[in-house]
């Protein structure tokens, strides 16, 4: 099913299958904590955020700081693609790389918190980089970017791939600095 699929009626059905995996909830801001999150985003490095300790387990539900708060980095879109639940960005900044993620607006549930701003990251993006395909399409551009932190699983490869798990998810604002056009 697509990303932008609806159901018969014509309305989305946001769930977890085709939305992100069981972290769904916490990557859309539509968790029960999601007004515990400090939405004034700090701002931070990519190496910052990959230097964190990273829990012992992946959290399921909000329960650290770096969960409970938007943070804004500047970094060069490297590459992105679209996948199950939005577009994933790969970040770079001064020799360090952090995935970053914008969910699709067919996968924000109604109580998604700050579901205006999220709407914007993905109608931003989408309309500055071009037709967006499931394949990893080169970027370039220099941009602040801003989100909610999120731990998913530790991984030793892999585009963007930060080694304690910390991840930008969801993106809740993009700011074109320079570049683009991944056209």
């Amino acid at each position: 099913m697509s990303v932008l699929a609806a159901s018969a009626d014509g309305t989305s059905i946001p769930n977890a299958a085709r939305c992100g995996g069981s972290l769904w909830r916490l990557k859309t801001l539509s968790d029960p904590a999601r007004t515990k999150v400090r939405l004034l985003p700090k701002t931070t490095t990519i190496g910052a955020i990959r230097d964190r300790s990273a829990p012992q387990s992946i959290p399921t539900k909000r329960t650290t700081g770096f969960q409970k708060q938007a943070w804004e980095v500047v970094a060069q879109v490297v590459e992105f693609r679209l996948e199950a639940g939005g577009f994933r960005l790969v970040l770079y900044d001064n020799g360090a790389y952090l995935n970053a993620a914008i969910p699709a607006p067919s996968c924000l549930p109604r109580s998604a918190r700050a579901r205006k701003a999220l709407v914007a990251a993905w109608t931003k993006f989408g309309a500055a980089c071009g037709r967006a395909s499931d394949e990893w399409r080169a970027l370039g551009a220099v941009a602040y970017v801003g989100g909610v932190g999120v731990w998913s699983r530790p991984r030793a490869t892999g585009p963007g791939t930060a080694l304690n798990g910390a991840e930008l998810e969801p993106v809740t604002s993009v700011r074109p600095v320079a570049g683009g056009g991944g056209r």
